[in-house]
């Protein structure tokens, strides 16, 4: 007779593709990063899937829903789209990870 606990049996964990397992999960290939540390040249993955270059920044005080605040200004380009983000230096972005 064994008195020890049958061995525990090792669970697979795999690569959760779209987020349909556990509930939304980040994009493969990307990180997260605060707006405020956004520079030009990162690549950006804007909500509605669009890669964006982030061309320019600035930093100052924007009007947001909370009103009058500290933030940033992001100048982007993607093909030949292109246009402002504004978003407070905290507030966190998806930068598309670079291979290196």
């Amino acid at each position: 007779m064994n008195d020890d606990p049958a061995p525990a049996r090792r669970e697979v964990v795999r690569i959760d593709q779209g987020g349909w397992i556990s509930g939304p999960s980040l994009p493969q290939g990307t990180e997260p990063v605060p707006a405020g540390e956004v520079e030009p040249g990162d690549v950006l993955l804007l909500d509605d899937g669009t890669r964006a270059e982030v061309t320019d920044t600035a930093f100052g005080f924007y009007h947001f829903a909370a009103g009058h605040e500290h933030g940033v200004a992001l100048g982007w380009r993607s093909g030949s789209s292109s246009g402002l983000l504004f978003r407070k230096a905290g507030d966190i972005l998806l930068r598309v990870a670079t291979e290196q």
